[in-house]
């Protein structure tokens, strides 16, 4: 006999009570999906957006702090490595690429970081557009940046909610390039030339800058042979002619002092990126350094970690930080689990309850010669179909959630997550129908070994 027809009915006769069953297994299964999908996708996030940075180096503090000042962009306060100890980077053989990363001020909530041409090309894997920046007044900004190549913005100083929008450095930078998306925080990265982090917060630019001494020396020049040739027309003219010469030279000086203090608030920065000058170097938060080999990355880590300076692997960062989030997702599901052990007893008890309203009906088949394996397959397909539905609507539900909220975490990070469905999530859904199934056999058994006469009795 086929028990699909009682089934249905019994699904449409209390379709309401039915649909909450169906939504309370879906929510339990939800929860837990979406755990494990999301913890998941921030860890495949976090080790794509380290995958560029090798070693971090920089002074000695929190490698934690570090990591999510030089990755993720979140940036606090943290002491800064002297100049002469990462400057010897640019000379040493076993680095392939070493950049420094210079911090201070945003656009709209922009990060604006300073570093060097080869870092930018080395980040993105090449640009998406335009050229990288050639002068301190030129910028490349992230694929997720609003700002077109040719556009002008202006810095404002600090970041996030300590960005101080009405205070300016008073410097026009333009936008020459666009970076290829690289699915980490630096896609809302602003880069210039780290010189230019520099000068905007009057510190050295890393470089012997002659040009601008020479022009104070050619301006010199030509100022005392402007004197000499008004002395000499002073000696060849009257008195009067003396006195309006005089007055000449007086206001030529006024705007030679004028320009000087021009020249003193803005330095005549001409070249960008290494070779530094260490004795122009001033400190930076990080260092970013990609060894030539395998064993070049350990011996750089083990030279660098002093008492001056911290050399690591932010994976090993990393991997400290997956073990306590994987901690703390261990107690998440362990919670989890129990929510459906809970939410399963509850609906075998509501079962249990709505069976007893069928006991007559299913005694008058038993008496009409239905065998009692047919109560018994009607029964368990009943409970089993909500629980296969529920777990199939949670799987669904859990992973709508995890990219929800992969989406805003995206949004407010940079880092791209993408939540996706995979074994770990299949198998505790399975688990979850297997349990259910397996749950389902008890109201079908109290039903099964009721005897005819006294379920017709409504005993």
């Amino acid at each position: 006999m086929n028990p699909f027809p009682i089934v249905m009915a019994s699904l449409k006769r209390h379709w309401i009570m039915n649909i909450l069953f169906v939504l309370l297994i879906a929510v339990a299964v939800a929860i837990g999906v979406g755990l494990t999908a999301q913890e998941r996708a921030l860890r495949q996030g976090s080790a794509q957006a380290a995958d560029k940075f090798d070693i971090l180096i920089a002074a000695p503090g929190s490698q934690t702090e570090i990591v999510m000042n030089s990755i993720f962009l979140q940036h606090s306060a943290i002491n800064l490595l002297d100049g002469p100890y990462w400057g010897k980077l640019f000379d040493d053989p076993r680095v392939e690429i070493a950049a420094p990363l210079a911090f201070g001020d945003s656009w709209k909530g922009h990060s604006i970081v300073g570093s060097t041409p080869q870092f930018v090309t080395y980040l993105s894997g090449g640009l998406a557009s335009g050229h990288v920046f050639e002068t301190i007044e030129q910028a490349v900004v992230g694929a997720a940046v609003p700002l077109a190549i040719g556009d002008e913005f202006e810095p404002s100083h600090g970041h996030g909610p300590e960005e101080v929008l009405d205070h300016h450095h008073g410097a026009e930078l333009h936008v020459v390039g666009k970076m290829q998306p690289t699915g980490t925080p630096w896609d809302s990265a602003i880069i210039v030339a780290v010189e230019q982090v520099w000068d905007l917060h009057a510190l050295p630019t890393g470089h012997h800058e002659p040009a601008g001494d020479e022009h104070d020396h050619d301006a010199s020049e030509a100022h005392e042979d402007h004197e000499d040739h008004e002395h000499e027309e002073a000696n060849t003219h009257d008195d009067g002619d003396h006195d309006h010469d005089h007055d000449h030279v007086a206001h030529h000086d006024e705007d030679a002092h004028d320009h000087g203090h021009e020249q003193d608030d803005h330095h005549h920065v001409t070249r960008i990126g290494p070779p530094f000058d260490l004795d122009e170097l001033p400190g930076v938060p990080a260092i970013v350094v990609r060894p030539k080999s395998v064993a070049a990355a350990y011996t750089i880590r083990s030279d660098y970690r002093t008492d001056h300076s911290t050399a690591f692997f932010p994976a090993e960062v990393l991997v400290e930080m997956y073990r306590l989030l994987g901690n703390a997702g261990s107690v998440m599901r362990a919670m989890a689990l129990g929510s459906q052990a809970l939410v399963v007893a509850a609906i075998l008890a509501a079962i249990l309850a709505l069976m007893q309203l069928y006991r007559k009906q299913f005694a008058v088949l038993r008496a009409l010669g239905a065998p009692r394996s047919y109560v018994f397959s009607a029964i368990w397909s009943y409970v089993s179909l909500l629980v296969i539905t529920g777990a199939i609507c949670g799987l669904g539900l859990g992973w709508m959630v995890a990219q929800s909220v992969s989406r805003i975490f995206t949004a407010e990070t940079g880092m791209a997550m993408q939540a996706s469905l995979g074994s770990s999530e299949l198998m505790l859904a399975g688990g979850f129908v297997i349990i259910g199934l397996i749950l389902a056999t008890l109201p079908a058994f109290l039903l099964y070994r009721r005897p005819v006469v006294s379920a017709l009795r409504g005993s």
